[in-house]
């Protein structure tokens, strides 16, 4: 059956806009991977204008006369139909509403002073020094205070923002949840084993490149529709259809950061290339659900399949060929205790599954405090040393190692941090749940590096729903009840037991 004119006219705007906001990752991407350090200036303009033009697109009046005016038509569709529509208009006018309160100058001069922002940062955190910094921090500080006033908020500033990444929390339940959690993770951390680095020297970033190459492919993620690129901060992003974009970094002494970057970003990749193979896409309802729900992906992905045994047990001789090293020389068992080794460390990028989320943590109560008017920029340092101090007892010796190792203030993105806990809460779920459902999962997984069962669950259960529902919807349908973290301290204990047999 035809849609009715009115639901053609309206997607055709849409996806026009769209269209142009994968333009804009475009530019973005190749701003942190290929672009000369000369362009920055001219780039930041670009992804300004085109930030500025989705915006106009997005709040002109014309679009919302578009969408009343689909609204209207669905009741020429048959009654089977009429929900999934509405709830796409739903979603989509509560977009549209968060964009309507935001000028198109303020969007304008937000995507040009992040991009700024990023190159400034990178430098900053090259010289190890956060002075150089600390005044486009603050002014990226002030521009997500006015945005949070733009967008209102009933409790707190950083309310505002949280919601962007994950609709409807608040940063009181979230201080509840992380403190509860903190509590079960501290007497984890002080029992869990440590293990040292097996590798009996460094590993050339052409052996490793080689062996992460492999990797997005293993897991469901052709070379056809992915590449892998090199940058200062792994990141992972989605430049359209059939176009997924991984970068990672590399470090000679400790091969493992850019494996588990590749296994974490691909995780990410594959959601989107999920999302974009849903019917009809794009429209609203086949965008990701949550940032939460996105990094339940990509924590999946690096945890709950890279630190597994099965996993291991296959891509082990692989490894040993691409690293040109004997068993002898890097022994399986002490390879596999090194990777599910817990200690405390300084970076949150290398910290082990255990120790992750105090990272975390500790990030959202600065954050918090910082959006809220409690703290200053210019105490940032002191303040980041004194909570690593009292939460993991580390001195930190320099600004790269602290208040700048993470990219994300440099993007303005405030409220981003806490759902990372919150994916290790829901990917802990789920993938206990695919366990139930294939008992016999880690046999495929070991014998022939086969995980098209779980990517196949993760299609049918979670990427194949886009916004259809809620979180909460979402956690119920697919493992039977609302998310609770005590998946996580399971897995987390049942890992600890495991290496230390």
């Amino acid at each position: 059956m035809a849609l009715p004119q009115a639901l053609e006219n309206y997607r055709k705007q849409y996806r026009k806009i769209k269209l142009f906001q994968d333009i804009a990752s475009v530019l973005h991407w190749d701003s942190e991977v290929m672009m000369p350090e000369e362009g920055r200036e001219y780039r930041s303009s670009q992804i300004a204008a085109v930030a500025e033009l989705t915006h106009d697109w997005m709040t002109d009046k014309s679009f919302l006369n578009q969408i009343e005016t689909a609204k209207k038509s669905i009741g020429e569709l048959p009654e089977q139909d009429r929900s999934v529509w509405n709830r796409e208009l739903e979603v989509l006018m509560e977009e549209k509403e968060k964009a309507d309160k935001l000028p198109s100058e303020f969007v304008s001069e937000f995507a040009r002073v992040t991009n700024l922002a990023h190159a400034e940062w990178a430098t900053a955190k090259k010289d190890k020094n956060f002075k150089s910094f600390a005044n486009r921090l603050e002014e990226l500080v002030q521009l997500s205070k006015k945005q949070a006033d733009y967008f209102g908020y009933t409790t707190e500033p950083y309310d505002a923002l949280l919601d962007s990444y994950e609709k409807g929390a608040k940063a009181a339940q979230i201080q509840i949840l992380f403190s509860d959690l903190k509590k079960s993770l501290v007497p984890i951390v002080a029992t869990a084993p440590k293990f040292k680095n097996p590798f009996p020297g460094p590993v050339s970033t052409d052996k490793q490149t080689k062996f992460c190459n492999r990797l997005p492919s293993l897991l469901g993620l052709t070379t056809k529709e992915s590449r892998l690129d090199t940058s200062n901060h792994p990141f992972s992003t989605s430049l359209g259809k059939g176009d997924k974009r991984i970068t990672t970094r590399y470090s000679e002494t400790d091969p493992l950061s850019s494996i588990f970057g590749v296994l974490h970003e691909t995780g990410h990749s594959l959601y989107e290339s999920g999302l974009s193979a849903m019917p009809e896409w794009p429209t609203p309802l086949t965008e990701f659900l949550s940032l939460g729900i996105h990094e339940s992906q990509s924590r999946l992905w690096e945890n709950q399949v890279g630190r597994s045994l099965p996993f291991w047990e296959f891509v082990y001789p692989i490894l040993l060929s691409d690293f040109d090293l004997t068993d002898k020389e890097l022994p399986f068992k002490e390879l596999y205790q090194y990777i599910n080794s817990t200690e405390k460390t300084k970076v949150r990028v290398e910290a082990d599954q255990v120790t992750y989320n105090l990272h975390i943590i500790l990030r959202f109560e600065i954050e918090r405090d910082l959006i809220n008017g409690k703290i200053q920029v210019k105490d940032l340092p002191e303040i980041w040393n004194a909570k690593m101090k009292e939460s993991f007892g580390l001195s930190i010796e320099n600004d790269a190692e602290g208040v700048l190792q993470d990219i994300h203030w440099s993007m303005g993105a405030f409220g981003y941090f806490p759902t990372y806990t919150l994916g290790n809460i829901f990917s802990s779920q789920f993938f206990k749940k695919f366990t139930e459902e294939y008992p016999d999962s880690h046999n495929k997984f070991s014998a022939k590096g086969d995980f098209s069962d779980l990517l196949g669950w993760l299609r049918k259960n979670i990427h194949s729903k886009g916004k259809i529902f809620d979180v909460d919807t979402l956690m119920k349908q697919t493992t039977g009840e609302s998310a609770n973290s005590k998946y996580l301290i399971s897995y987390l204990n049942g890992k600890i037991e495991e290496v230390t047999k």
